[in-house]
């Protein structure tokens, strides 16, 4: 076999090796799973918050240039102005200005539930006609409020003339004085207006500080576990299969065959002799030929 047919074959066998290396490891593979534990998320309870309630807006207050007075009598510098000896309400600022006051007192106080108004007079003239003078006056004033749209259930009126004066009948300004409509709180959510009441509602007390001393259950909320799912990864474990290969050399056996060889050399020689035949031997040929060149040697000396 030659050289080049013998590193073809080598050439072939390390192919096919190669691609059993390479199929085995695509076919066989290892499957790993990794399972990653699930992490467990705790919330912290709330931090409980302190607060302390402003104090809280008084329930009576009073409007305009008014003055609530121990007892409830709602009292104005001035007074709704009438008419000489009736009950008609004369249109002034002053009267006008009274009057819108007193509205807006009884829309922005709903704990006042009733509200009394009293008329009075000076002492001039007949006492009876005076008080139902004064108790005309008073209730001319309720059919303005009522008109302002303020219950009729909650305003009453009374007349009392000249009883109670506020300053002597002696003088034109006393006697104005005297001549005058008094308003006055009745009931405060439906109860009787005492001094406590009326002081209790215009001035409420604060309400109690809330300190951090206070006990607060705050209950803990519930764990909240995560659950993260488990990751499988595949990894494919190369299996590396080697085919053996045998190869059979076949033994290459050379025989080199030398061909015998027969010479045959004839020599004249003078003196009849002859050489013949079975071959004479080189050592034979030596010696015919030195006498030759010993003669030629004698010959060339005689010259």
């Amino acid at each position: 076999m030659s050289r080049s047919r013998m590193v073809s074959l080598l050439a072939t066998v390390a192919m096919l090796g190669s691609g059993a290396v390479s199929m085995t490891g695509c076919a066989a593979h290892e499957q790993v799973t990794a399972t990653v534990p699930a992490p467990e998320v705790v919330v912290p309870p709330p931090t409980a918050a302190v607060v302390v309630a402003p104090p809280p807006a008084p329930t009576l207050a009073t409007v305009c240039d008014a003055e609530i007075r121990p007892y409830g009598h709602l009292h104005f510098p001035h007074e709704v102005e009438f008419d000489e000896g009736k009950a008609t309400i004369k249109s002034t600022p002053t009267t006008s200005a009274i009057l819108q006051c007193l509205v807006d007192f009884l829309n922005n106080n709903p704990i006042v539930t009733k509200f009394r108004l009293e008329g009075y007079t000076d002492n001039r003239g007949d006492a009876a006609l005076n008080a139902a003078l004064s108790e005309a006056r008073a209730n001319a004033i309720v059919a303005f409020l009522t008109s302002k749209n303020i219950p009729a259930g909650k305003l009453w009126a009374k007349g009392f003339g000249p009883a109670k004066p506020v300053a002597p009948n002696d003088t034109p300004d006393n006697m104005a004085k005297n001549r005058r409509v008094e308003f006055h709180i009745d009931e405060l959510g439906g109860a009787k207006a005492t001094k406590e009441a009326i002081a209790l509602a215009m001035n409420p007390p604060a309400v109690a500080t809330v300190t951090t001393s206070t006990s607060v259950a705050v209950p803990a909320p519930p764990t909240v576990a995560v659950t993260v799912p488990s990751v499988q990864v595949a990894v494919p474990t190369a299996s590396v299969g080697v085919t053996t290969t045998k190869v059979a050399m076949p033994s290459t056996k050379v025989e080199v065959a030398a061909p015998s060889v027969s010479v045959g050399v004839g020599i004249g020689v003078s003196g009849g002799a002859s050489a013949g035949g079975g071959g004479a031997k080189p050592a034979a040929k030596k010696d015919d030929k030195k006498p030759a060149a010993a003669d030629d040697k004698k010959d060339d000396k005689k010259k």
